[in-house]
């Protein structure tokens, strides 16, 4: 990977920095089959669907998929799903789906 360095700007901040990044990465064939996928699967899920399972169904990293689904409109909460672990432990997770 090349590294390219500017001259400092004070124009130029954090905020204009990950502006410029998300619009490129939005426009990424990669990103774009990533969301494509997301999409699929939680339109294959009308129940709704966690994204801890989209992690284990994709093999996606979790901050793909949360970048992803959010930057899928037509996604929104359709309800609540509680996991227990094997001690017995709670968690609630944020079921996902594609409102019409």
């Amino acid at each position: 990977m090349q590294r390219e360095i500017f001259d400092y700007n004070p124009e130029i901040n954090s905020k204009t920095i990950r502006d410029i990044n998300y619009h490129q990465t939005i426009q990424k064939e990669e990103t774009n089959i990533q969301r494509n996928i997301i999409r699929h699967i939680i339109q294959s899920h009308p129940e709704g669907i966690t994204d801890f399972e989209l992690e284990n169904i994709t093999g996606f990293r979790r901050s793909s998929i949360t970048a992803r689904r959010n930057e899928i409109k037509e996604i929104s909460i359709v309800g609540i799903a509680v996991y227990s672990d094997d001690d017995g432990n709670s968690r609630l997770n944020t079921l996902w789906g594609i409102t019409c």
